[in-house]
Formats: C-alpha cells, sequence, structure tokens
C-alpha cells in the first residue's frame, strides 16, 4: 500500500536522490534478521516469528506520520523491515510442513498467489487512498491490514515434527538443538546456521529476479507519473491479474517439469517484459509489459519456492527458507541501488537501466544451464 505514494513523499521531505533507500533499506534489515527468523522458526515455533514480524508492521505503520524529517521516515523504513525479516520466513515454512513433496510446486503456487494478490493489490489501493484519506490516512490504513492479518493468524494450526522422525541429509556438522537447550541457543544462530548451501541453486536465481523486482518498485512510480497516470499502482494491478492466472498452472508445472525448464522459460519472459517496460512510450505498451512480466513473475516464483522447500534439510527447514529469502532482500535492495546509479531520477536513462535488466536475466538463465542439479532433501 504504501510503495507508490513513497517516492512523492520522500521527495515532498525533501530526500529525492534517496529514493533507493525507501525499499534498499527495508530490504537490507529484511535480510539481517532472516537469520534470527529462520533459527526460531526451526527450534521455537513457525507462529512465534510471524507474530513478531506483524507487530512490527502495525508499529511502524502507526510511527510514520509522527517522523516528517528524511532521516526520521529512512530509520523507519528500516526498521519496517523487520517485519518482512520475520513474518514470511514461519509463513513458508509452515505451508513447507504440511505439503507433500509431490504437491509442492502446487501448494507453492497457491500461496504466491497469495503473496502476489496481496502486494499487488495493495499497490493498486495505495494511491486511491492517499487520494481520500491522505497520507496519514495511507499509513493508518497500512496499520489496520496488519492488526487484521494478525487476527487471522490466531485460527492458523501450526504442525509440529519431532525431530527424531526425520533424517538429516548431507548435514553432517549440524545437529538439531533440543527445546531443553537455553532460550539464546535456540534464538541467536551460529555462524554455520545463517545460510542453507544445499539451497544455493534457487537462492541464486532468486537474488537475480529478485533485482528486477527491485527495479520495478522504485522505477514504476516515476514511469506512471511520465506517462500521466493518476494511479501509480494501476501497473502492479495488471501485472497482479496475470501473475495469479499463471501461478495456478506454474506450480502444477513445476511438479511434472521441475524447476530448471520452468525457470528458463520465466527469465526468457522476463527479458522481453524488461525490454517493452524499457521503450514504453504509451500507456497500451506500458500495461503490456505488466502482463508479460506477471506472467514470468507467475512462473518463476513458485518454482523458486517449492525447489527451495525440495532442498531445504527437513531438520532445518526454516533456515533453507531463510537463505531464500536473504537473497530475495539482498536482490531487491541490489535493485534498487542499481535504479539509482543508471537511472538518478533521469526519464532519459530508462532504457539503459533496463537493458541492464534484460542482461540480469541472461546472467539467470546462463546459470541453470551451466550448474548441475542437486540431490533433493528426504524425510522420514
Amino acid at each position: 500500500m504504501l510503495l507508490p505514494e513513497m517516492n512523492a513523499y520522500l521527495t515532498d521531505l525533501g530526500g529525492a536522490d534517496k529514493k533507493w533507500m525507501i525499499l534498499g533499506l527495508w530490504t537490507i534489515a529484511a535480510a539481517i534478521a532472516r537469520p534470527f527468523s529462520g533459527k526460531i522458526a526451526d527450534n521455537i515455533s513457525r507462529k512465534s516469528v510471524m507474530y513478531f514480524g506483524i507487530i512490527v508492521s502495525v508499529l511502524i505503520s502507526f510511527s510514520y506520520p509522527y517522523f516528517v524529517t528524511v532521516t526520521g521516515f529512512l530509520l523507519l523504513r528500516f526498521l519496517h523491515g523487520f517485519s518482512t525479516g520475520f513474518h514470511p520466513t514461519g509463513a513458508t515454512a509452515l505451508i513447507a510442513d504440511v505439503i507433500p513433496q509431490g504437491k509442492r510446486g502446487e501448494a507453492m503456487g497457491v500461496f504466491g498467489v497469495m503473496i502476489s494478490v496481496g502486494f499487488s493489490a495493495g499497490m493498486a489501493i495505495g494511491s486511491p487512498i492517499k487520494l481520500a484519506f491522505g497520507v496519514e490516512g495511507l499509513f493508518y490504513g497500512s496499520a489496520i491490514m496488519g492488526i487484521l492479518s494478525m487476527i487471522l493468524l490466531v485460527f492458523i494450526q501450526e504442525k509440529t515434527t519431532k525431530k527424531s522422525q526425520i533424517e538429516p541429509v548431507d548435514e553432517p556438522k549440524v545437529a538439531a538443538i533440543e527445546p531443553k537447550e537455553p532460550l539464546w541457543r535456540r534464538v541467536i544462530p551460529r555462524w554455520n546456521e545463517i545460510i542453507a548451501p544445499e539451497v544455493i541453486h534457487p537462492t541464486t536465481i532468486m537474488f537475480l529476479t529478485a533485482m528486477i523486482s527491485g527495479i520495478y518498485m522504485v522505477v514504476v512510480p516515476d514511469i506512471s507519473e511520465g506517462l500521466g497516470m493518476k494511479n501509480k499502482g494501476m501497473f502492479y494491478l495488471i501485472n497482479v491479474l496475470f501473475t495469479v492466472v499463471t501461478r495456478f498452472t506454474a506450480g502444477k508445472l513445476y511438479d511434472r517439469f521441475g524447476a530448471r525448464r520452468n525457470l528458463n522459460v520465466g527469465l526468457g519472459l522476463m527479458i522481453l517484459a524488461t525490454f517493452l517496460t524499457g521503450t514504453a512510450q504509451s500507456v497500451e505498451q506500458f500495461m503490456f509489459s505488466g502482463v508479460i512480466y506477471g506472467i514470468a513473475a507467475g512462473i518463476c516464483s513458485p518454482a523458486l519456492f517449492a525447489w527451495t522447500a525440495d532442498l531445504a534439510n527437513p531438520i532445518f527447514k526454516g533456515r533453507g527458507m531463510s537463505t531464500m529469502f536473504i537473497a530475495l532482500e539482498l536482490g531487491l535492495a541490489s535493485g534498487a541501488y542499481l535504479t539509482q546509479v543508471l537511472y538518478n531520477n533521469d526519464p532519459g536513462h530508462i532504457f539503459a537501466l533496463f537493458i541492464g535488466a534484460m542482461v540480469i536475466c541472461g546472467v539467470g538463465i546462463l546459470y541453470l544451464l551451466g550448474t548441475k542439479e542437486r540431490k533433493r532433501q528426504v524425510s522420514i
């Protein structure tokens, strides 16, 4: 809800040259939080990290109207990122707990649809809410959404699995921490618990596709304004409609054809989408590029989530999901910073920015072609 109006809001505060930090600081904080959220999800509970993430989001959303300087706003953006660093880690691990391996592509497709619907629909309604109730109303509306999600979370059942029922695969160095261990041991990760090396392939592609998302998140409001569009979130509304439709099918295709084939198709379409966006001189072409980008994202996202769930060690599933989300956050931050470097608030640099995006997608395809498949982790 907040992102479409944040470029203009920060500009009004006097921070036009710091637009990339709106997304960048948020995602950096989220990446810092991921190892902790993964450890807590594995050793305490999935729902505990979800509650913490929601509470942070609600508190920060209520605080925005009282921090009206560039420094204060950017500080809140950084703190807001901890909500993203906690909630999705627990949610994704919770989903992976209850879905059998042969259905993970389909299940993660449905789960990804809900993420896209919420994210993109929020961006689509952000500008109308701001026009109707002002920027303070936008901040308070975001907080209310967080409160509603907390109420819904109360009714979610969490499945618990005894670690003795799970056979670790390729995990000789790290043993599961039993509940009798001190609380700090179950919360603070060791160095070898921050990254899950078994999920390196999906996390690499996640980083590259997240860079593309970071570019779009920063520059779409400016492109929309340059084309005379009053609703700066309309691109995302069109985008999510096609993402949702695609994800239902793409998840099943993952179960049938595997990750690499799906990702090659998705990255190829992403190249086309970025070219169309970078050369858009009309609202129609801009919206059409959103259609193609939505299809591409709808193919890539469930494949990456399911691939990570398949490769992650069953004992440390939270750590595997945390690693993937670290790549997501760092990719978003890198894409946002690349936008600042190549675009730098100059509409004449849009095409160069999206040429860079096309190169990033090409690197992803080459990586998939040049790496070997890793063995799936198995639980008993």
